[in-house]
């Protein structure tokens, strides 16, 4: 089943100018779907108007039953041939007022989200000692790197571990990766004095770029790399801009993003200003290789399109012999590619050869300006997704597109009202240690129900009793669970106090909700979050001022003869005498 996006009509152009002044100018609430679909009545929002945000900066869903709004993405296409796991993305961005970690389904529906920790990136699915986690990276992000430290949460989404660097370092949020031996890889920015005599900076500063190894269990030490060590400041492609000649204004020289381990126990990273990945000896840290970028090792048997990435994100293995790379193709302040691409690449290190197997390009031809990511599926499928570009596409492996999800509008990415670090797919179980929610609304004579974050329930079982607590409850009907809320009409002979229970596939009791009166209204309490103030930029002050002008012209201009006739009379009142009031020299 495929769904396409729809023309635009001229006649509804005005209705989208603005939409898109009052989303993009003025800080509002983006629309919910809740709201748009009692408007509107619709159930799929039109792609055209999503992508150039007409349901908002960054559209919503929300709940009776549950405290927050979760994302509501624009499928642009499905296919039944996409893998059947649950999406993990990390929503952030000027108009996501309460970001975190969020699980959806092929759907677009919600699975489990939390608001709890703020900002979240690099979410995945990770094994360690046997059992799956989902683990995240926590903390405060400066725009290039975080400062923080890495949390791994059971399936009961509570905190298993909280993992961070050995030292006095934070770990930053471009990686945390669990290998099979239980160990934890992790990237790490750090300010430092540097010769940077080649850009005639007597006293330079930088920001190197680590990775470390360190054991999950004791907690150990294992390995750590310095990139200064092993590549010169001066062989970056990132541009100065005037940093660099104090420690307020470090240097970020070779700007690490990635870091995976291949089963000889050598390293992968990517340096998004060195345009290359490369592989790093677990024995001395030398560099063995170098794909792309000014010292690229290979020949390149596919006419430069294995090598010549840039501004590159998340290299990661496939095999021994085959890796992918996310390729920008911009800085977002250089666009050295018309659009960015997934990248699966075969190395030979013997002959010293690589070759595009294939290249994965958004329908759209989108270039994400940072960010974005490349995971292959277990089904063989490739998904992309594209950071900056608020969307993620699935792929069949020769690169048919097979599902496009768009969870901001695309063609205003520019203004970073929602992005997305990385988009990643995994089978997961969530059972969570809360029970399920309910909201009684008693003028709709109906009950509102879901449970956060589990995976298990197949259908819900109402059932009522004269008492809020005890056994005495009778069985009503059944009602399958569709998507994250479901909504169920309250049986007319059901007693006063109204409970639903969890089944899953096998009818398993899984868990009760409260029991709830008939006759009240449910309040349901909204799940914390961190307070966040309000994020301008430049820019969009900019257009607010130019809005600010073109809304004075156009009043001026409509009631030019209203504002005429009363400046004269206030002219003539009295015949004052009107002088300029000095201001206030800046010299």
């Amino acid at each position: 089943m495929q769904t396409c996006a729809t023309p635009l009509r001229s006649q509804s152009r005005l209705r989208l100018v603005l939409a898109l002044l009052l989303h993009g100018l003025v800080y509002l609430p983006a629309a919910s779907a809740s709201d748009l679909i009692a408007r509107d009545n619709v159930k799929q929002p039109s792609v055209s108007w999503y992508d150039w945000g007409y349901y908002g900066s960054f559209p919503r869903r929300s709940y009776e039953s549950f405290g927050a709004q979760s994302p509501w993405p624009a499928l642009v296409r499905t296919d039944e041939r996409c893998d059947d796991g649950y999406i993990f993305i990390e929503p952030r961005g000027l108009y996501v007022e309460t970001p975190g970690p969020v699980i959806l389904d092929n759907a677009g529906n919600l699975v489990w989200m939390q608001t709890l920790w703020g900002q979240a990136m690099d979410l995945k699915v990770q094994s360690f000692q046997g059992k799956d986690y989902i683990t995240f990276w926590h903390g405060t992000d400066n725009g290039t790197f975080g400062e923080g430290y890495y949390l791994m949460l059971d399936e009961s989404y509570e905190v298993f571990k909280k993992v961070t660097p050995v030292g006095q370092f934070t770990g930053d949020l471009h990686e945390f990766r669990i290998t099979d031996t239980d160990t934890a890889l992790m990237t790490i920015y750090h300010k430092q004095a540097a010769d940077m005599s080649a850009f005639d900076i007597k006293d330079g500063w930088i920001f190197d770029s680590i990775f470390q190894e360190i054991d999950l269990v004791t907690g150990k030490l294992l390995f750590e790399w310095r990139a200064s060590d092993h590549f010169a400041i001066s062989e970056t492609l990132a541009d100065l801009h005037g940093d660099g000649g104090d420690p307020s204004s470090a240097f970020d020289f070779f700007h690490i993003n990635s870091v995976d381990k291949d089963a000889k126990g050598n390293y992968l990273i990517s340096s998004r200003y060195m345009c290359a990945v490369a592989a790093i000896s677990s024995d001395d840290g030398s560099v063995l290789w170098q794909l792309g970028g000014k010292r690229n090792s290979f020949e390149d048997l596919s006419q430069g399109a294995a090598t010549n990435f840039s501004w590159n994100h998340q290299a990661a293995w496939v095999d021994n012999s085959t890796l992918t790379v996310f390729d920008n193709g911009s800085n977002g302040r250089k666009n050295t590619a018309k659009f960015s691409r997934g990248l699966l690449v075969t190395l030979d290190t013997d002959a010293m050869t690589a070759t595009l197997v294939q290249d994965y390009i958004s329908p759209y031809k989108v270039r994400a300006v940072s960010q974005g990511s490349v995971q292959i599926l277990p089904n063989s499928n490739v998904l992309v997704g594209w950071g900056h570009v608020p969307a993620f596409t699935e792929f069949s492996h020769d690169g048919e597109v097979l599902c496009e999800t768009h969870i901001g509008p695309i063609r205003l990415d520019l203004f970073s009202w929602v992005k997305n670090y990385r988009t990643f797919k995994y089978s997961w179980v969530g059972r969570p240690n809360t029970l399920p929610d309910v909201a009684m609304r008693p003028k709709q004579k109906a009950l509102y129900v879901s449970w956060n974050g589990a995976t298990e329930v197949d259908k819900w079982w109402i059932q009522s009793g004269p008492e809020p607590s005890g056994d005495d409850f009778r069985q009503h009907n059944t009602i399958e669970k569709t998507t994250f809320e479901t909504k169920i009409k309250i049986p007319d002979d059901a007693d006063e106090f109204i409970r639903v229970v969890a089944l899953d596939k096998n009818d398993k009791v899984l868990a009760h909700s409260q029991a709830v009166s008939k006759h009240e209204k449910t309040t349901v309490e909204l799940l914390e979050a961190p307070s966040r103030g309000l994020m301008l930029q430049p820019f969009q002050i900019f257009l607010l001022c130019l809005f600010g002008v073109v809304i004075g012209f156009f009043i001026t201009y409509y009631f030019r003869s209203t504002l005429r006739r009363g400046i004269n009379r206030v002219l003539r009142r009295g015949g004052a005498t009107f002088k300029y009031q000095s201001l206030p020299s800046y010299s």
